[in-house]
């Protein structure tokens, strides 16, 4: 089973459940009904309960799904966990244990976790990246359609990646005390572009439950 979304950045996301053969016989089959919450923007799923197990999260595995849309934010490194955690407090109140994996829907920004205590770990993770990837004309790039910074942008964002995931317990983000979820702007010259966060929540699968219904995570 496949869904892909697409934003209006022309960007797209692809969440693939993957099948997997069982051991000896074959695994149940579960329709899974694919419905809008009303009001929130929220794609989340209704299964129809047709396995016997006792477990309740194998019998009725659960995920949601929420674009975030970050504002208007300048180059450099932004702590975002209070956004996101507002956006998604509704949705995360729902699962007892799962994950949240979220994907940036950009080639010029990434995502990490940092401390989120002291903002000199923001300004000196700046200052790193700008050392090792270095911008002007001394530096040689091809790809400056945009700008000096066009390409090095690039470089960065590949560097951090465009994906977190995060494990939820009791309905919340699982973090240490001190970590943050950051995005970082690499190109400064699209200051008013906004920032697209693709949020997809599941519920927790042991090993045998994703054998069942034939999907891994």
């Amino acid at each position: 089973m496949q869904l892909q979304l697409r934003s209006s950045s022309s960007a797209s996301a692809l969440f693939s459940a993957v099948q997997v053969k069982p051991p000896s016989s074959p695994p149940v089959r579960v329709k899974a009904l694919f419905t809008k919450n009303p009001g929130s923007g929220t794609l989340k799923n209704s299964n129809s309960n047709t396995n016997p197990n006792p477990n309740p999260m194998a019998s009725n595995p659960r995920w949601a799904q929420k674009t975030v849309t970050l504002p208007p934010l300048r180059r450099g490194c932004h702590l975002i966990t209070p956004k996101i955690v507002k956006e998604i407090a509704q949705d995360l109140s729902e699962f007892k244990c799962g994950l949240a994996h979220l994907f940036l829907l950009h080639t010029s920004a990434s995502l990490t976790i940092n401390e989120n205590y002291d903002s000199d770990v923001r300004d000196d993770t700046e200052t790193f990246l700008n050392k090792i990837v270095p911008e002007g004309r001394s530096a040689s790039w091809k790809h400056t359609l945009e700008g000096p910074d066009d390409m090095p942008a690039h470089i960065k964002s590949s560097m951090f990646g465009c994906t977190l995931t995060i494990p939820i317990t009791d309905g919340q983000l699982n973090m240490g005390t001190w970590q943050g979820m950051f995005t970082l702007t690499h190109n400064g010259l699209r200051v008013k572009e906004l920032h697209g966060c693709m949020l997809l929540l599941t519920s927790l699968l042991t090993s045998a439950d994703c054998v069942l219904h034939n999907c891994l995570i």
